[in-house]
């Protein structure tokens, strides 16, 4: 039977996903938070620390055939979501989300400085002070394609991407995100071309998709994101959102 490792991290809470029992795989769940994945406080923020398991669950849990990671906010409720994230690689070693608002690296660079000049303290508090032009010239400089744009809230990748444990796309997307910038959209497209990877997209918004979250529940938080989030953090409400206290 193939191994599934699913990994998801929220280093500021406790909270922690939902695995149900999936058909066809032996499948095991870890959830990286405050209590079994501390930050290192003088060292290692816990938004970089989070980029850990998420880049390099291959290195933390070996002997894997495949490897998912979600975000704190999706679950696996069906016992079909494995083998249906397994079934979106056909013959190709990883598979990801296209971003369901935009379609460029560079799109995504120029939403997040207009937002964060306008003032938007979500985006300020995850990207001031990033390298994030910087990054996105240097693309640039050295050939990028810019023509997609991954939402990189859940992917899967098969164990073969990360044969080689010295230099892989994986490594590398995590030394991007401690060289230039914690934005990780904008440093895969990149990699990706860089590396050579043969993928797959997944041409569905991620945020509808029924094998990892519930529309009505995201689109309830993206619509009152900057009223809730005065009141609340997000962390918390998507916490409490998915024990259905909100």
């Amino acid at each position: 039977m193939k191994k599934v490792m699913i990994t998801s991290a929220n280093t500021k809470s406790k909270i922690s996903n939902i695995c149900v029992n999936q058909d066809g795989y032996e499948v095991d769940l870890m959830c990286y938070n405050s209590t079994n994945f501390p930050s290192r406080q003088n060292s290692l923020q816990p938004r970089t620390l989070g980029k850990i398991p998420k880049m390099l669950a291959w290195e933390l849990h070996p002997s894997y055939d495949y490897y998912i990671w979600i975000d704190s906010i999706f679950n696996f409720k069906r016992s079909d979501c494995v083998q249906w994230f397994v079934d979106q690689l056909g013959d190709s070693d990883a598979a990801f989300f296209t971003h369901p608002k935009r379609d460029t690296v560079k799109n995504e660079l120029d939403f997040c400085i207009k937002n964060m000049k306008m003032g938007d303290q979500h985006l300020l508090n995850k990207y001031e002070g990033e390298r994030m032009e910087e990054q996105v010239e240097y693309y640039y400089k050295n050939g990028f394609n810019d023509n997609l744009l991954i939402a990189a809230g859940a992917f899967i990748y098969r164990s073969d991407l990360v044969a080689n444990k010295l230099y892989n796309v994986m490594k590398e997307w995590f030394y991007h995100n401690c060289l230039y910038s914690i934005q990780d959209q904008l440093s895969l497209p990149y990699l990706l071309q860089l590396f050579n990877v043969k993928y797959n997209v997944i041409n569905e918004n991620i945020y509808e998709c029924k094998y990892i979250t519930e529309k009505l529940e995201w689109d309830y938080f993206d619509k009152n994101r900057k009223e809730l989030l005065n009141i609340i953090s997000e962390t918390d409400f998507l916490t409490n959102l998915y024990k259905n206290k909100i």
